[in-house]
């Protein structure tokens, strides 16, 4: 079963079927609306952007829709901006009817009066795609160490889709607080929460940003603003840490590869949308390097949990160098009643 699901995660099949399901437990996609209506308001936000219309019936009432569509940093990669949307514009949007929340749909797709059809997963046509990563000219004129001998591995990082995975074995306590957990309303991404340092720093492909100090290494991840300082003066973790999403990092070089050791976390959805959860017992030990030969960034991990994974968790991600400029996430609430639990 791990091969099965290491080969479905290299060829990307897993993180589709995640792109596929992820709004299910929010949206029926067998129940399909469509309207035309009039912009009434516009949200380009993370973590997702946010239509609102008004919509008249042949009596001349009239009723308030808004529909989600991706995040804002993921509408920019396919051509969105700012001014995609505005007040006043006439539209048909279709969607998927919200679950748990009357007049709110997922979009599928937007089209306006000028005959332009807008698609949340589709780049929009007479926009100039732009490379996000580096040339290879500027990869190899990277110093391959800094002044202070230590093995450069700053810059800004886009992890690449797929990576290898093994699956995840809870134990039955990680069982227990699975079934506790629901992804409807427990997702910490809905309160603008990152979800730990293992899955964030590969999720949407946001740019990650890694700058190496004089004692210390500063890690920026894309998707929701999470920052991790790495600890390089000490050998120890301090006796009595505060639980935090990020933890607490240590770090030292073995040859060019920097080995990060982290614990002291808060107990987390370790995948959220598998339910699969992690205790504040859990131990992440990451090793990252730059390959010269292949010129990327590679991280390798082990997380492990005795008291809800039965046995360690394994993966390893691979980031070309980018070249456009690290984005903070600036996350909005917009969650409605749809995202809420029931009372």
């Amino acid at each position: 079963m791990r091969i099965i699901t290491m080969l479905l995660f290299s060829l990307g099949l897993i993180g589709q079927a995640y792109a596929h399901h992820g709004s299910a437990p929010h949206f029926d996609s067998n129940d399909i609306v469509s309207f035309e209506g009039v912009v009434t308001q516009v949200y380009f936000v993370n973590p997702h952007a946010i239509v609102h219309f008004e919509v008249s019936d042949s009596n001349g009432s009239i009723a308030e829709w808004r529909c989600e569509l991706s995040g804002a940093s993921q509408l920019q990669r396919f051509g969105w901006s700012q001014e995609t949307l505005s007040v006043g514009d006439e539209i048909r949007i279709v969607g998927s009817r919200a679950r748990r929340e009357a007049n709110h749909c997922d979009t599928r797709s937007i089209h306006l009066a000028d005959g332009t059809n807008l698609s949340r997963d589709i780049y929009i046509q007479g926009n100039i795609r732009q490379s996000r990563i580096a040339k290879a000219a500027d990869v190899a004129s990277r110093p391959q160490y800094l002044e202070n001998s230590q093995p450069n591995i700053s810059g800004r990082w886009i992890v690449r889709e797929g990576g290898e995975h093994t699956l995840p074995i809870p134990t039955d306590a990680g069982r227990l607080a699975s079934e506790r957990y629901d992804v409807r309303f427990d997702n910490p991404s809905i309160r603008c929460e990152s979800g730990n340092i293992v899955w964030d720093w590969a999720r949407q492909a946001h740019i990650n940003d890694i700058h190496q100090e004089e004692g210390q290494i500063l890690i920026r991840y894309g998707y929701l603003d999470l920052i991790r300082t790495v600890h390089l003066d000490t050998t120890k973790h301090p006796e009595n840490i505060v639980p935090s999403l990020e933890g607490h990092s240590i770090g030292l070089w073995d040859g060019d590869t920097l080995v990060i050791d982290t614990i002291g976390f808060l107990p987390r959805a370790f995948i959220p949308r598998e339910s699969v959860m992690t205790s504040e017992e859990m131990h992440v030990v990451e090793r990252i390097r730059f390959d010269n030969e292949l010129s990327v960034l590679v991280r390798d991990y082990v997380v492990i949990d005795p008291l809800y994974l039965a046995e360690p968790y394994h993966g390893q991600d691979i980031s070309d160098l980018a070249m456009t400029a690290y984005q903070p996430y600036n996350c909005v609430d917009l969650s409605g009643e749809n995202n809420r639990r029931p009372d």
